[in-house]
């Protein structure tokens, strides 16, 4: 090789990785995400309703956050909440005073105790999750990304990215995916009920841990038919 052609060769080698398939930019984007520890951020509206939430999960399904919900007219309705094996609890003393409850067996104090919530509604948290974490996100962007599907070089704040488009009449979908991590950096639907969420703190998410012993109410199981 002559050392002009092997100039141009450097220089066509620093041009870019070549633009890869979305099938398989999104399979290992989904395989990466879920042996990952992070932190998703972000807002979704439903109607007038607005939620913003921040929360961090673990690959086990462990997770930890804040969410705040705004409906016109009211009070914006803030909560902590965590998921630790198989339980969910949450602290929201305006939410307690909101239901008419001001005292809790055993002296404890509805403005530090958290609420060990059902099966039933600690399955609605956890499914609220679902489809950005783990497995659940493979079957998103799966469900999502209907031809015709464009990949395109990007950037997000600085990190070189793969932006993945999708759009169609009801919704449009944008993924930025890190090269080379294949994290997911930026997940934002339009549409009827449109979402934006972004990804951060890869792997930085030692454990999540559940509140401590003292602060916790248990409330009675409901009896059968009631």
């Amino acid at each position: 090789m002559g050392l002009g052609t092997a100039v141009v060769a450097v220089i066509l080698s620093s041009c870019g990785q070549a633009v890869p398939a979305v099938g398989p930019l999104t399979r290992d984007s989904a395989a990466a995400m879920a042996q990952s520890s992070f932190r998703i951020s972000g807002s979704a509206r439903a109607g007038l309703t607005t939620t913003t939430f921040s929360v961090v999960t673990l690959p086990n399904g462990d997770f930890s956050g804040t969410v705040v919900t705004t409906v016109p007219g009211s009070p914006s309705l803030s909560l902590q909440v965590v998921g630790y094996g198989s339980k969910v609890y949450v602290l929201s003393p305006l939410g307690l005073a909101q239901l008419g409850i001001t005292s809790l067996p055993g002296n404890l104090n509805p403005a530090t105790t958290w609420i060990v919530q059902t099966p039933t509604t600690a399955s609605r948290y956890r499914q609220s999750l679902a489809p950005f974490t783990g497995p659940g996100l493979a079957k998103t962007l799966h469900s999502y990304l209907k031809p015709p599907v464009s990949v395109g070089d990007s950037s997000l704040h600085g990190i070189p990215a793969w932006l993945v488009e999708e759009g169609s009449a009801s919704s449009s979908l944008r993924l930025y995916i890190a090269k080379g991590s294949y994290h997911l950096l930026q997940l934002t639907v339009t549409g009827r009920a449109p979402i934006s969420l972004k990804y951060a703190l890869f792997g930085r998410v030692a454990s999540v841990a559940p509140p401590p012993a003292a602060q916790v109410y248990s409330p009675p199981a409901a009896a059968p038919g009631s």
